[in-house]
């Protein structure tokens, strides 16, 4: 928890080294409590996160779409793909060798995001939005039927904390959600890889691992 996570994270630096360091998430593992008056209320844990060299595993989570992300894609063509949104086709560094002119629309400063040959492709497929104004922007269309949905980012806030009478409670102290460590180990591993849990309490990373098709050690003081 805060009070003890950046002293763990300079323990981690003297073991891996500060250059294997690759996050620190924040779990927003409850709602503000009603008694926290005299300090900001504590609602979150810290995981941190490091590699064992530069060569990892790291496999982007997606959130299940809520009603911010659906949103996003208000329009649509009624061709049968479904509603998307436009994302611009600037490229955000210059880039001279993709700086050139489409069917009479000038290049944006820092020249586009693709060559011509995908510009080409893409308005082949019905995938370009065209400004009505000659000085506006192409831009490119997203359908949301196509996508994989919003990235988790550093900061979790889905998965909910085990409540007392939970079914997934066992009675041990600092028991952590199973929706928890799905996250983390869908994240770092593949499915037939060893998971290692030295500290495995009741076992809420192994039983997460099993379950995820991953080998696993778990050690703990305790039988």
């Amino acid at each position: 928890d805060p009070t003890a996570s950046h002293y763990l994270k300079i323990v981690l630096d003297a073991i891996f080294g500060p250059e294997r360091f690759l996050s620190e998430v924040v779990w927003q593992r409850t709602a503000t409590k009603g008694d926290a008056k005299r300090k900001w209320g504590a609602v979150h844990d810290v995981l941190l996160a490091y590699t064992r060299g530069p060569d990892y595993t790291f496999s982007p989570v997606y959130l299940d779409p809520d009603d911010a992300y659906l949103g996003r894609f208000s329009l649509d063509d009624h061709d049968g793909r479904g509603p998307y949104r436009l994302a611009p086709l600037d490229s955000p560094n210059p880039r001279p060798n993709l700086t050139y002119e489409y069917k009479g629309f000038t290049p944006p400063a820092k020249g586009w995001r693709v060559s011509r040959d995908v510009m080409e492709q893409l308005d082949a497929e019905s995938r370009l939005a065209f400004p009505k104004s000659s000085t506006g922007r192409i831009a490119r269309k997203h359908y949301l039927q196509e996508q994989e949905g919003r990235k988790a980012g550093d900061v979790w806030t889905g998965i909910s904390p085990l409540q007392a009478v939970g079914a997934e409670r066992l009675g041990y102290p600092t028991q952590k959600p199973l929706a928890l460590l799905e996250r983390i180990i869908t994240a770092s591993s593949n499915p037939g890889d060893l998971v290692l849990d030295p500290f495995c309490g009741c076992g809420t990373t192994v039983d997460a691992a099993q379950k995820l098709g991953r080998r696993w050690i778990g050690i703990d003081v305790t039988y």
